[in-house]
């Protein structure tokens, strides 16, 4: 049988569909969604990066640059965060498969297709951070929708604050889609998937805390 991609339709009913991935013998539509979420991610990192955040970088040249150079820099600056986010596309889709892949035995293709969902759940994410950083100032670590905001009550660390600012209810769920799509596709017992989810996505948020950490060295590198 042929099952009919619709990463929406994943998240919302995610039990049945995930009986018909399983039964299915072919995949339709794929790049269709392929190249819906690629638009989306383009506009959801320009829309992003347009309200401000992230930008904290571009601060320090603002009083050694002209209006044109430093409005020139920040059009640079849209540009790279969109290169950034469809690269982290194109990671979630193709490059954790294939981790998830070597771990737990599962298909391929079925993984890709599950990840179009979370990828999906993780522009929305990106999406709540922009009426927060407007109405109320908050950086994307700090938003109430993750434990940033709470780590930073007990310590002044950044790279604590960003690890546990990346760290949202949103990843949350995210967590728990993979392990229960997984452990549906693959025939690997749920301990492992569990751990190995788990460890994997506590990985990513060490990354991503330290590429924050380091982001305005890099940016400054860039655009020296």
């Amino acid at each position: 049988m042929s099952y009919s991609i619709h990463f929406i339709k994943l998240l919302i009913s995610h039990s049945d569909q995930l009986v018909l991935l399983r039964k299915a013998e072919r995949l339709r539509h794929f790049w269709k969604n392929f190249f819906l979420l690629f638009f989306l991610t383009i506009l959801t990192y320009a829309a992003v990066t347009w309200t401000g955040l992230g930008t904290d970088p571009l601060s320090s040249d603002i009083n050694t640059l002209s209006r044109i150079d430093f409005e020139f820099q920040k059009v640079w600056f849209l540009f790279g965060r969109a290169a950034v986010g469809l690269t982290l596309f194109l990671g979630v889709l193709f490059f954790i498969p294939f981790i998830f892949w070597l771990l737990f035995d599962l298909p391929f293709k079925k993984t890709i297709v599950t990840q179009l969902s979370v990828w999906a759940v993780m522009l929305l994410e990106r999406l709540t951070w922009i009426p927060f950083m407007i109405y109320f100032g908050l950086d994307w670590y700090v938003s109430p929708l993750s434990f940033g905001i709470i780590s930073s009550y007990f310590t002044q660390l950044e790279w604590i604050i960003y690890f546990f600012g990346s760290i949202s209810l949103f990843q949350l769920f995210i967590v728990w889609f993979q392990i229960k799509s997984i452990t549906f596709l693959s025939p690997s017992r749920k301990w492992w998937v569990v751990t190995g989810v788990t460890l994997w996505n506590i990985i990513l948020w060490a990354g991503t805390a330290a590429l924050v950490y380091f982001d305005e060295t890099i940016v400054q590198l860039l655009l020296s």
